[in-house]
């Protein structure tokens, strides 16, 4: 794409997506409400069933995917106009993993070596829980290419994983206006 374009357009930062996910807010959600409202396994849930209303209308999850990822416009987009950005399919960031990162952080870009990346968001697959501004996890290299047929195994194929995705960020030039 860049070249093509003759712009840079990369993988977001771990930083960078969960500021574009949260659109603003400081909350679990870019929108109102807490988890344990739309969690159908609380014992109120249970009995009365979760009010998936409001979350329905912003994240494709398990609760409201059908089993398969959703076209854009099956949700609304958040207050920076990005949508399905902690659901549908969760996705790859530049960063490499590591589980103390937030403890550590020296460097918003993360660790600079790793074996596995950083995911953020959930999936169509994930519970309202999963799919929190702040969900993070790491990729699973050696599980989601265990079919590969390629002898090396790619480092792209991705055949036993179909919850993760990626989206991109084009990086502005200030010295262009914008255009690179």
């Amino acid at each position: 794409l860049s070249q093509v374009t003759g712009k840079t357009y990369r993988l977001p930062t771990e930083a960078e997506w969960e500021f574009a996910c949260r659109g603003g807010a400081e909350t679990p959600y870019f929108f109102e409400g807490d988890a344990r409202d739309y969690d159908r396994k609380g014992i109120w849930n249970k009995l009365f069933g979760a009010d998936t209303e409001l979350i329905s209308r912003y994240v494709i999850y398990e609760g409201n995917s059908q089993g398969k990822t959703q076209l854009p416009d099956a949700v609304e987009a958040n207050p920076f106009g990005l949508k399905n950005m902690s659901g549908n399919v969760a996705e790859f960031c530049s960063d490499w993993y590591s589980p103390d990162a937030y403890a550590q952080l020296q460097d918003p870009r993360g660790p600079v070596s790793g074996t596995e990346r950083v995911i953020r968001g959930g999936s169509f697959k994930s519970r309202a829980s999963e799919v929190r501004s702040a969900s993070r996890d790491q990729t699973h290299d050696e599980a989601w290419m265990k079919t590969d047929p390629q002898m090396p195994k790619s480092i792209w194929w991705y055949s036993d994983c179909n919850m993760v995705g990626f989206r991109v960020v084009c990086e502005y030039d200030a010295r262009t206006g914008g255009s690179n």
